[in-house]
């Protein structure tokens, strides 16, 4: 019994450690964070991070892989649901793959303030690009990709990770440069916006399985 007390105790630092990280490395960034920092707001003593994570730098990209499985797992949950759905679509399924990650850029919320964070930092090199490449393949992409080739038959297959790959940039172009949307398109609502990717992406993904296409590749 101790030793469950134990681990759940164990756990429960760690997760405060992980959102402490959340929100302190949004606010003020890596380096202007300090260990001090994060253990006061965690509520765990200085030794907690090195005992935990083997020390800040750990911390800060466990942040990350927390919220980037987290990610992960929310979009397979949606693609099992719509896929379950009987009047399932592709634009239904885009919209709602889609439209939570532009809210949360709009919103500013934390969630999306990590996740653009983490794409700044593996376009730096601070961050293994390897590290996100392999959860994104091996368990989203893979996925998504089937999904497409079922509601849209006639998807060339030797395509389907490039089209996955496209569609990943068309959502993080907003996602990471909503200020500049907003600011060159002040009346541009959030619906037109989330409508017009939607359309956008499900044309492009049909258009592969046209015959012109098909002619063409």
């Amino acid at each position: 019994m101790d030793e469950i007390r134990r681990d759940f105790e164990n756990e429960d630092v760690q997760n405060r450690l992980l959102d402490a990280a959340e929100k302190l490395f949004c606010e003020k960034g890596f380096a202007r964070t300090s260990v001090r920092e994060l253990t006061t707001e965690a509520g765990c003593n200085l030794a907690a991070i090195n005992y935990y994570f083997g020390g800040k730098e750990k911390l800060y990209t466990e942040m990350f892989r927390r919220q980037f499985q987290m990610m992960i797992q929310g979009h397979l949950d949606t693609i099992d649901q719509v896929m379950c759905e009987g009047d399932v679509s592709l634009e239904k399924l885009l919209k709602v793959i889609i439209e939570p990650p532009i809210r949360r850029a709009v919103a500013n919320e934390t969630k999306g303030q990590i996740l653009k964070l983490l794409v700044r930092e593996v376009m730096d090199q601070k961050i293994d690009p390897e590290y996100v490449v392999k959860d994104m393949k091996e368990k989203f992409f893979d996925r998504l990709g089937s999904v497409f080739m079922q509601l849209v038959p006639g998807l060339p297959e030797e395509r389907i990770a490039l089209i996955v790959m496209s569609f990943d940039g068309v959502i993080l172009h907003p996602f990471l440069f909503m200020e500049f949307y907003q600011k060159t398109m002040p009346d541009l609502t959030i619906d037109e916006l989330v409508n017009h990717i939607v359309r956008f992406v499900a044309a492009a993904i049909r258009g592969y399985a046209s015959p012109a296409e098909k002619e063409a590749g």
